[in-house]
């Protein structure tokens, strides 16, 4: 099947979408808690996911493009912003990376926009790793088929392209 993925797609895209695959998840986590990122990437990475910490946008940001991040779980409140920040961020940058966002429950009359607004999903405090590691596995394939698709749906426009451009070279001549 790998093969098959390759011969459709630019060699970047292949290998990023392969790796990705393969290599488990690149997860950014954006929060200004070090407890909470601490014990949840030890958590996390027994199972193939890699958590880097981000204090700001900014850095979740840097961090997404440096790692080749599929998802991004934010708090609802971080040094430089609020969850709706990072939902737009990912929007305008990241519209391939899944968020999700983690949420106290007296947030809940603020969170029923959120996945309206973009979010994946929404998790409740407290954080139950057995119902956020199956979700930034679904966020994470659910961008891996996002990409895979809009590759091969580039590489049919350029196909359709070459097609065209040739016909209209052999009727000019």
């Amino acid at each position: 099947m790998d093969r098959q993925i390759s011969s459709s797609m630019a060699p970047a895209e292949t290998e990023s979408g392969i790796a990705s695959r393969c290599g488990g998840v690149d997860c950014v986590f954006l929060s200004c808690f070090d407890h909470n990122v601490l014990f949840l990437a030890s958590m996390l990475g027994q199972g193939g996911i890699r958590l880097h910490r981000a204090h700001t946008v900014e850095m979740a940001d840097f961090l997404l493009l440096a790692t080749h991040g599929t998802v991004l779980v934010t708090d609802t409140t971080f040094l430089d912003g609020s969850w709706e920040d990072a939902l737009a961020m990912t929007a305008q940058v990241h519209p391939l990376v899944a968020t999700l966002i983690c949420a106290d429950l007296v947030d809940r009359e603020f969170m029923a926009s959120a996945q309206e607004r973009g979010a994946f999903d929404v998790l409740w405090r407290p954080i139950e790793l057995e119902r956020l590691r199956p979700s930034i596995w679904t966020a994470h394939e659910v961008t891996v088929e996002r990409r895979l698709w809009l590759a091969e749906r580039e590489h049919q426009c350029r196909s359709n392209q070459h097609s065209v451009s040739g016909f209209r070279l052999e009727t000019v001549k």
